[in-house]
């Protein structure tokens, strides 16, 4: 049988091949297979497991598309590296960038609450003092990925918390839900962009490692008006996200 202990949440709902692809990769990175070794056979997997060898097979083939093994005919399914190759680039030189990613990745909200930013609160979202947020809290998923790409906290301005009945298994951007419900316009995003390390909550909620290195992105989103109206800080393991964009040199006029 399947070892569901440490099984992802959303795993448990996936086809077969990815909980048994899950359970061999926890066996991985637990070192029970080490670098160098070999997983057991198709055959072998399919009676460890009770599956048909078309999932062992499929199963073997996302341990390989994360990095994880090698599979050679003859040699079978070798253990090639302990750590996940998985990774995101998300491309960002305009605001429409952020609906392209929002396309590509689903935030699935795990617990809301209503806050009053105060002190500390106020200062690391950059807002006045006493303000009050919607708060969302969850991970973001990509497709068929095993791992979540983040770690995600989302805040809304208190005006527009009503957007929360459209935000669930949605894939349109928070902003762009409040456009269409409230008509506030996005103009302008602040990105911020920092290193840090992940602490033994975010590590075991993104089932990383802790200490391992991560990217902390926040944006800040204003409307026409000025308003402040979201917040996100998304915590990104380094190993599974990668942002790239392009910086042009502006051409300086020349005097006649």
């Amino acid at each position: 049988m399947v070892r569901a202990g440490n099984t992802p949440r959303r795993i448990a709902s996936s086809p077969r091949y990815a909980v048994v692809a899950q359970a061999l990769m926890d066996e991985i990175l637990s070192g029970r297979y080490p670098v160098n070794t070999n997983l057991p056979t198709e055959l072998a997997l399919c009676k460890q497991f009770n599956i048909s060898r078309h999932t062992a097979r499929e199963a073997l083939r996302q341990l390989q598309a994360l990095g994880l093994v090698s599979r050679r005919a003859g040699v079978g399914t070798t253990v090639k590296s302990n750590r996940i190759a998985q990774r995101y680039m998300q491309v960002g030189d305009t605001v429409s960038d952020l609906f392209q990613y929002a396309q590509d990745v689903v935030l699935r909200v795990d617990g809301t609450s209503d806050i009053d930013a105060n002190g500390p609160t106020a200062e690391l979202l950059g807002c006045p003092q006493g303000q009050s947020w919607l708060k969302l809290h969850g991970l973001r998923v990509r497709g068929e990925d095993i791992f979540p790409i983040s770690l995600t906290d989302v805040y809304i301005a208190r005006a527009y918390r009503g957007v929360l009945a459209d935000c669930e298994d949605n894939n349109n951007p928070i902003h762009s839900l409040i456009h269409k419900r409230y008509g506030v316009e996005l103009t302008e995003v602040r990105q911020q962009i920092t290193a840090t390390i992940l602490d033994n909550d975010e590590a075991e909620k993104l089932h990383s490692t802790t200490g391992a290195p991560a990217l902390k992105i926040t944006r800040h989103y204003f409307s026409e008006a000025g308003e402040l109206f979201e917040i996100a800080i998304n915590l990104y393991p380094a190993d599974r996200f990668t942002y790239s964009n392009t910086l042009r040199i502006e051409s300086a006029s020349v005097a006649p």
